[in-house]
Order: structure tokens, then C-alpha cells, then sequence
């Protein structure tokens, strides 16, 4: 789709050559979504392809994966067979049920921080206990816990000129046992609820998404007795396509389906 309204197209190769950051103004990643509908309030796009960020690397004790990366790379990747918790990646890619010519140009960091509600990639974030790096056009960085990241609809802690650089996982997670599950009117549709579980020997979290305006974790201490009561307090979405009850009640089940299927990895 044409954005007839923008103004300014600026490709960086530095992030701090930005030296001012106004009203109207956008990161232009892959740009999948941004194309994809009217953005009638944007007037400058600010591409950051060119800014030469790493995809997919090792470093001491964390996996890091660039903002930048396409989504495709998490699937073609020489992934180390005893990281097991990649399949919660991939299969949060083919969530999408995206064609492939959108996966090869759309991004992690892009998924991420368009924080919809029904975000495929950020569960699995969480469940992973990642953490994300914050940069902005002065120099300075943060870093923030996954969970922490998005607090509603295109809601997330990102300030006016700030970017996601990076989403570290700690090595050792990746050796999780992670089951991902979805639900949707259809299977190209986006999800009613999803649901994922990550396992490590006795502890178990599972993270609710597309239910929830916003990705949320659960400590569970009793997988095989859970009674799910715990749900009764949580803020189910209730729109056209759902009520809150049916919401509530679709992600206790996939996530006695998820929990189901780490007991069987694990037995």
C-alpha cells in the first residue's frame, strides 16, 4: 500500500546520525505491517537495514537475535539439536500462517514491537525468560525483561526515539522443552488464545497470549493437579469474535493440551 502522505525517507547507517526524533515519525524495519494498511499520522520513516545489525549470534552465555533479523532465519538456522526450546520459535513463525515471500522480509523485532495482542513471537520470548535491549538515537541502551516489554494493545514500554536492538536468551533456557499452542476461528485467522509452555526438569511456566491484551506469565507449582481457578482472575478480551468466558475457557484447554504434551517429552 502507498503511504501518500510521508514526507521524509531517511536509510541511516547510524542510528545516532538522527539527531532529532518529531511527531510522525516511524522505525521502518520490514515494514510487512506498515505497508500493509493506511498510516494516515506519518510523515518520516527512518529505515534501520542499513544499520548492519547482526541476525543471529553466540555471546558468552546468551543467544542473541538482532531486531533485524527476518523471521525466515529462525527457521533456516544450524540450530544445535540439544536446543530444543527453538521449536517454541518456529512454531510461533508458522503461527503466522504467513506467505513466504512476508516471513523472508518481516522481523523479530518488528513482531515484537507492533505488540498486538495476538503477537506470536513474545510468549515465547517470555516463557524463555529473554531479555530485550533498548537503544536510543543518543548512544544510550537499557535492557528490560520480556515480560515486562508490552503492557496492552500496540502498547510497550518504548519511549520517542527509542528502538529494540536485541532480544537475549540465556543458553541454558534453550534447552527447555517448549509446547506451543493456538486456536482460531480458522487456521489463517489470528488466534483466540494462545498458550505456551516451557518445562525444565520440575519447573513450569506457561505464558496465555491473543486471549489477553498482553502477553502474561503463569507459575504454575502443580502441573498435573491444576485446577486452573486461577484464570477466574484474569482479564479475558471480549470482542465480535469472542466473549471473555469462552476466551477463559479455550486457554484452560490448550493449556492442559500444552502441559499434556511436555509431560509426554519429558516421560
Amino acid at each position: 500500500m502507498d503511504l501518500p502522505n510521508l514526507e521524509t525517507y531517511l536509510n541511516p547507517d547510524n542510528i545516532q546520525t538522527i539527531t532529532n526524533w518529531g511527531k510522525g515519525w516511524a522505525w521502518l524495519a520490514g515494514g510487512t505491517w506498515l505497508f500493509s494498511e493506511p498510516q494516515p499520522d506519518l510523515q518520516v520513516l527512518v529505515d534501520i537495514q542499513r544499520l548492519g545489525w547482526s541476525e543471529i549470534e553466540v555471546k558468552e552465555d546468551y543467544l542473541i537475535i538482532g531486531a533485524t533479523c527476518p523471521l525466515i532465519k529462525l527457521l533456516e538456522y544450524p540450530w544445535l539439536a540439544e536446543w530444543t526450546a527453538v521449536e517454541g520459535l518456529k512454531s510461533a513463525v508458522a503461527a503466522l500462517s504467513a506467505s513466504l515471500k512476508v516471513i523472508n522480509v518481516a522481523t523479530v523485532g518488528g513482531n515484537i514491537c507492533l505488540a498486538l495482542s495476538v503477537g506470536t513471537l513474545a510468549p515465547v520470548m517470555i516463557a524463555l525468560d529473554a531479555t530485550y535491549e533498548i537503544w536510543n538515537i543518543k548512544g544510550e541502551s537499557r535492557q528490560v525483561a520480556a515480560k515486562d516489554f508490552q503492557f496492552g494493545f500496540k502498547s510497550t514500554i518504548l519511549q520517542a526515539e527509542e528502538i529494540l536492538r536485541r532480544v537475549l536468551i540465556p543458553l541454558s533456557n534453550l534447552t527447555w522443552k517448549v509446547n506451543y499452542q493456538r486456536f482460531g476461528i480458522a487456521a489463517t485467522d489470528p488466534a483466540l488464545a494462545i498458550v505456551v509452555s516451557a518445562r525444565n526438569h520440575q519447573q513450569v511456566r506457561c505464558v496465555i497470549g491473543a486471549s489477553v491484551v498482553a502477553p502474561q506469565i503463569l507459575e504454575l507449582e502443580d502441573v498435573e493437579t491444576q485446577d486452573f481457578a486461577f484464570l477466574q482472575k484474569v482479564n479475558f478480551i471480549e470482542d465480535a469474535k469472542a466473549s471473555a468466558i469462552y476466551r477463559r475457557e479455550l486457554t484452560a484447554v490448550l493449556i492442559k493440551r500444552s502441559l499434556s504434551a511436555l509431560l509426554c517429552q519429558n516421560s
